[in-house]
């Protein structure tokens, strides 16, 4: 018997690989739906992973897991939060920086948030929250643009100087709970 396919909605493939290398789903195939989802205008990444979720479900006739993160940055009054990516964009890891020059408050958060969805139904949502701090310098060469800033909380390094090492750990809490609900 073969088993039911979900479709993890991505162009990024190393988001797919991390996504896949993270979770046990040994009663579903995973498999990556390479295309691009509206982007909303929310305030939170669990509104659109949820969205972006019942799109690619609707929209591809296929049951589908989607994934948004951000990153909350306190001094900044929780900015860019799911905006991240056009954030980025737009002002780059220098640009976060120079914003934050004169700040003492580095206090940030990451939010993950990951929405399971069946075509024609309403999505269900996880989330979970990594908080650290933003370093006063970019430290690292490898990851996301935002990793070579970062600082989890427990650490004194950025996540790309982890990554660099091989000692990274991500909460990846939301995922188990994806699991847990795909199991019962």
């Amino acid at each position: 018997m073969s088993k039911p396919i979900i479709y993890f909605v991505t162009t990024n493939e190393f988001k797919f690989k991390s996504f896949t290398e993270a979770i046990n789903l040994d009663t579903y195939e995973i498999r990556r739906l390479a295309i691009e989802t509206p982007e909303i205008q929310a305030d939170n990444n669990r509104t659109v992973a949820e969205y972006s979720a019942q799109w690619a479900a609707n929209t591809h006739k296929q049951t589908v897991i989607a994934e948004d993160v951000g990153i909350y940055i306190k001094a900044l009054k929780g900015f860019p939060g799911p905006f991240l990516s056009q954030a980025e964009k737009q002002l780059g890891v220098e640009g976060f920086l120079s914003l934050l020059h004169d700040k003492e408050e580095r206090e940030a958060y990451w939010e993950y948030a990951v929405a399971y969805c069946e075509p024609g139904k309403e999505p269900v949502s996880f989330h979970a929250i990594q908080k650290g701090s933003i370093a006063k310098q970019q430290i690292g060469t490898v990851g996301w643009p935002m990793g070579k800033i970062f600082i989890q909380e427990g650490q004194t390094e950025t996540i790309s100087m982890l990554l660099e090492k091989d000692s990274y750990v991500r909460n990846n809490s939301h995922y188990t709970q994806l699991c847990e609900y795909l199991s019962s």
